[in-house]
């Protein structure tokens, strides 16, 4: 399968369903986590907290943005896809997808999400039960470093408490 870039209208049609939650934001400039979290809780659904605790980890809390994410709205750390559709419309010189907003990055780590839930269930022929489940087994895809699981622990226990 190819990489297919999802199209800008995509996110128009999105943003026009959704006024009361993206309702005076700016695109362009990535909001607090309590209002990431709040687009989040619509649009990922069940993966709200783990969008949240990646988010952190990857490009830091409320007003502490990794290099990736001030210029390229990256939040979450992820590399331009090979095969999957995605919102990203380029990447950078060391293959991190580079996206038009923060949104768009939301909505791709979405796509990632369904994709890696669809290949946990033909593994084990049943959904993740969790955060801390679906953590397990993207170690070593989404990261190999030790410290990031750990981090990634004790992140989603943070949120999941915060934000019930």
């Amino acid at each position: 399968m190819e990489t297919s870039a999802a199209s800008h209208s995509d996110t128009l049609v999105k943003k026009a369903d959704t006024t009361n939650v993206l309702a005076g934001l700016d695109l362009k400039r990535v909001p607090g986590v309590d209002t990431l979290y709040k687009v989040a809780k619509k649009y990922m659904g069940r993966w709200a907290h783990l969008f949240l605790a990646i988010k952190i980890e990857e490009s830091g809390n409320s007003g502490h943005y990794s290099w990736l994410s001030v210029n390229h709205y990256n939040l979450c750390g992820m590399r331009f896809p090979k095969t999957r559709k995605t919102y990203a419309i380029g990447s950078t010189n060391t293959n991190y997808a580079i996206y038009r907003n923060w949104f768009e990055c939301m909505l791709d780590f979405k796509i990632y999400m369904e994709n890696h839930e669809n290949k946990f269930k033909e593994k084990f022929k049943r959904a993740p039960k969790d955060d801390v489940e679906m953590i397990n087994y993207m170690f070593n895809t989404f990261n190999h470093f030790a410290k990031w699981k750990k981090d990634m622990l004790i992140l989603i226990k943070y949120v999941r408490k915060k934000y019930k």
